[in-house]
């Protein structure tokens, strides 16, 4: 007998068919099956044992990414309603400001109306707005919360810093808005980058009057500069817009942090306002209210800060310093300076730009003692200067 099973390729035997619908489903119960191996058993049991994870450690099924740690992140303060309390708190105390201006022309004069925003600061109805919404005005409305509309009395202005400060009557409203809603000013030299910031203002006219918008503090101390005049100022991502201006930003507690003054409007560019700090503001509004004009040291200069072209060019041979011209009748030409002077330290520090040298005036006020280190020709001088009100 043979030891093999006797085998006939060319045998014929019947079978049974299987039914077209069995076929389908077992594929789709293998797939799940191969699903749930490739996706579970694959990297629990494969990948970290028998090969190592694929792009790093972060792969790992078992690695998770440290909690942000404390609370009051923005995203929480958003979470938990904090641009809502803000907006109900400050949101009264921001107006609009209509700035009505004749204008004159070939073909008569005529009314022209701009708008920007406004933030009462005091119960006796002090507004704090920007320079530029109100100049060159005729008329001053303001707008309250509830569009009612009182006419307002310029205090003073101030161009070198845009701020301006305007006056309304309470007695001038109905009996029941006497009693106005102010802000509370907080401390700007207390915000840090990141932290929640949110504008409110009038973008665009009173048609969105007291738009609220959300964002963060992008950035401290930034220097902005507009028409020749260079503002510190507070940048943030939240969206201020025409008509925002003179508005406020304001911190997660409902303290108003800035003054918002501009934007940059250049196309591709979004999420860049800014305000100016509120703790510069303050001093320039207090004497807005007082004097009706911002009451700064004088020295009676004009002046370049050097550079080795200039130097060339004026004819010093030093390259560092304020090459000066002289005021008339100034405290400047009183304690001796000259034409052609090039001041190097200002109370023992060194000078590099004019604006440099400004904020060190403003830090002396008016009054104190400018300690001057003077560079005429080839000599050098030491000259005091008493500081007096700017004209």
């Amino acid at each position: 007998m043979s030891e093999f099973y006797d085998y006939n390729p060319l045998q014929r035997y019947s079978r049974r068919q299987t039914p077209m619908m069995a076929l389908v489903l077992v594929a789709i119960f293998s797939a799940m099956i191969g699903g749930v191996a490739g996706a579970y058993l694959a990297p629990t049991y494969i990948f970290g044992r028998l090969l190592p994870y694929p792009g790093g450690a972060s792969h790992n099924p078992s690695y998770t990414l440290p909690p942000l740690q404390g609370e009051g992140t923005t995203i929480d303060m958003l979470a938990a309603g904090a641009a809502v309390q803000v907006s109900q708190r400050v949101g009264p105390a921001v107006v609009g400001v209509v700035n009505r201006t004749r204008v004159s022309s070939p073909f008569g004069s005529y009314q022209q109306e701009s708008t920007g925003s406004g933030i009462i600061f005091d119960k006796t109805g002090l507004i704090v707005t920007n320079q530029h919404v109100v100049e060159n005005a005729t008329e001053i409305y303001i707008v309250l919360s509830d569009t009612i509309q009182v006419k307002a009395q310029l205090l003073g202005s101030d161009k070198r810093t845009d701020l301006a400060v305007v006056k309304i009557n309470p007695m001038d409203l109905p009996p029941g808005r006497r009693d106005l809603s102010v802000v509370k000013f907080g401390d700007s030299s207390q915000i840090v980058q990141g932290e929640l910031a949110i504008a409110i203002g009038n973008p665009l006219g009173m048609q969105f009057q007291r738009t609220v918008t959300a964002g963060i503090i992008s950035a401290v101390e930034r220097t902005l500069t507009l028409e020749d005049l260079t503002y510190k100022v507070i940048q943030t991502d939240a969206a201020i817009n025409s008509g925002n201006s003179g508005g406020a930003l304001v911190n997660s507690r409902g303290e108003v942090i800035g003054i918002n003054q501009a934007k940059i409007g250049i196309t591709g560019v979004e999420g860049m306002g800014f305000a100016i700090p509120v703790n510069v503001a303050r001093p320039i509004i207090e004497d807005l209210v007082r004097h009706g004009k911002v009451i700064r040291p004088w020295l009676g200069i004009q002046g370049v800060a050097l550079t080795p072209a200039s130097a060339q060019q004026y004819g010093v041979t030093i390259t560092q310093g304020i090459y000066i011209d002289i005021v008339a009748d100034s405290p400047a030409q009183r304690a001796g300076l000259r034409r052609g002077d090039v001041i190097t330290k200002y109370n023992g520090v060194e000078l590099t730009t004019f604006d440099q040298l400004i904020e060190l005036l403003n830090a002396t006020g008016v009054n104190g003692t400018a300690n001057l280190e003077v560079r005429r020709g080839n000599s050098t001088l030491t000259i005091n200067v008493k500081l007096e009100v700017a004209p």
